[in-house]
């Protein structure tokens, strides 16, 4: 009796996974959600994204008004009968109840049983920030671009590349599996790590400081730059641009490292404005958060408005 009961379990079982499997089978399509939101950057001294699969892009605003602009865009592959319903399983959410403002793309899990299908799920982020603002950023799968930011940044990026272009401030970098690439004019000190990805710098010509590159498969190579107090080998440089008065530091597992006088070459894509790169190879209980669905633009003046 109890072996005939458990048949038919299992029987069920797969009957449900099957029926599951049908509605998973069904024929899919891309949808998009676009949002803006806008926080004061009153009092704000740093902002932190956090996302999983997608692009990050922060710029240096040009508002007077000092407002942080947050556009998103979520895409994911839904059913067809979905197609004009929001997309949701995927939040973008966001506290400004400190002087912190913590952005993320939150990934809910999606689907279940025997005919799951891979995450196709992502959010791309345009992000324009006043000038007095640190950066932080995590992300996972997806490309990083800086341009003309010039307070503090940091980076933490796992599968993608990591572009800066005529960023002044203190940079660090860590990455695992990208490239990191930039210009600038100046530097209150860059500090790069990367494990399998090529590094190279461009616009260095003005640039003072003290310079310490090294890399265990790949090559150190410079362009047209008077070094001062030099040390040069196949894997390591370490030398002085100008007075020194900051510190570039390049350390590399997997990949050449390429510093150059003038500007490097950021080649754009024509269909979505990305910056490409290739590889060289030789919270709190208090904490406030606002999810956002639709897709009409939104201002936050104070923690409490959603």
């Amino acid at each position: 009796m109890k072996s005939k009961i458990f048949i038919i379990m299992v029987l069920a079982s797969f009957i449900a996974a099957g029926v599951s499997g049908c509605n998973l089978l069904k024929k899919r399509v891309e949808k998009k959600e676009k949002l803006e939101y806008k926080v004061s950057g009153r009092s704000k001294t740093q902002i932190s994204v956090e996302n999983t699969n997608g692009e990050i892009k922060i710029f240096k605003s040009d508002d007077t008004l000092g407002l942080i602009t947050i556009q998103a865009e979520k895409i994911a592959r839904v059913r067809f009968d979905d197609k004009d319903k929001p997309i949701d399983n995927l939040d973008i959410i966001i506290d400004s109840t400190g002087s912190v403002v913590r952005v993320k793309a939150d990934y809910e899990k999606s689907g279940s049983g025997f005919f799951n299908r891979p995450d196709d799920r992502k959010v791309n982020f345009e992000i324009r920030v006043p000038a007095n603002i640190k950066v932080d950023v995590d992300n996972i799968n997806g490309t990083i671009t800086m341009t003309g930011l010039m307070n503090d940044i940091k980076v933490n990026s796992v599968n993608g590349s990591s572009n800066f272009n005529k960023c002044s401030g203190s940079i660090n970098v860590d990455a695992t599996n990208g490239s990191v690439s930039g210009n600038f004019d100046s530097t209150r000190g860059i500090n790069i790590d990367v494990t399998n990805g090529a590094v190279k710098l461009g616009g260095l010509k003005n640039v003072s400081a003290n310079v310490n590159a090294s890399t265990v498969n790949g090559k150190v190579k410079f362009n047209n730059l008077n070094f001062s107090n030099l040390t040069a080998e196949k894997k390591n440089l370490s030398g002085t641009l100008g007075t020194g008065s900051s510190l570039i530091k390049i350390s590399s597992v997997n990949g050449s490292i390429t510093l150059d006088a003038n500007d490097i070459s950021l080649a754009q894509d024509k269909h979505n404005g990305e910056f490409r790169f290739n590889f060289d190879f030789d919270d709190d209980d208090n904490t406030t958060h606002n999810k956002i669905r639709n897709d009409t633009a939104k201002t936050l003046d104070s923690p409490k408005t959603k």
